[in-house]
């Protein structure tokens, strides 16, 4: 069968019944051979554009009810106080913004960043009391 075909209503209603019956458990043969054709003719179904499209569909529909639970219950593990639970309902409430943003600060030159306040001599003298335990400072 082509990947292009076109299923009818009968071929329709076999695959959607098979996603169906798939999540219970039941095996595409099981499900094609109570509707009298060979497993390798749903799955040929299944994987035409069509086929795919009405698994997409149907997945869609399946896991709509699923949502509004599936936020319940992140809501109630993010308010116990779980960090990953606050960010990934953070995330999927775009309380995030959505790309990074640069905080300037006073402390910035016109042309690049000021000069850290560091000694450098400081950083030399102890580089050489450490005996070669430490070698490079990022």
């Amino acid at each position: 069968m082509k990947k292009e075909t076109r299923l009818n209503m009968r071929q329709q209603g076999i695959l959607e019944e098979y996603f169906d019956r798939s999540v219970a458990g039941d095996s595409m043969e099981t499900v094609a051979t109570e509707h009298g054709i060979s497993r390798k003719t749903l799955s040929q179904w299944a994987n035409t554009y069509h086929g795919k499209d009405l698994y997409s569909e149907w997945k869609t529909k399946a896991t709509q009810d699923l949502k509004p639970k599936y936020l319940d219950v992140l809501g109630v593990k993010a308010l116990t106080g779980s960090i990953k639970h606050m960010e990934l309902l953070a995330k999927l409430m775009d309380w995030f913004p959505a790309s990074k943003q640069e905080i300037v600060t006073e402390e910035r030159k016109q042309y690049g960043y000021s000069e850290p306040d560091v000694d450098v001599n400081d950083i030399r003298k102890r580089l050489k009391q450490s005996n070669g335990q430490i070698t490079l400072i990022k």
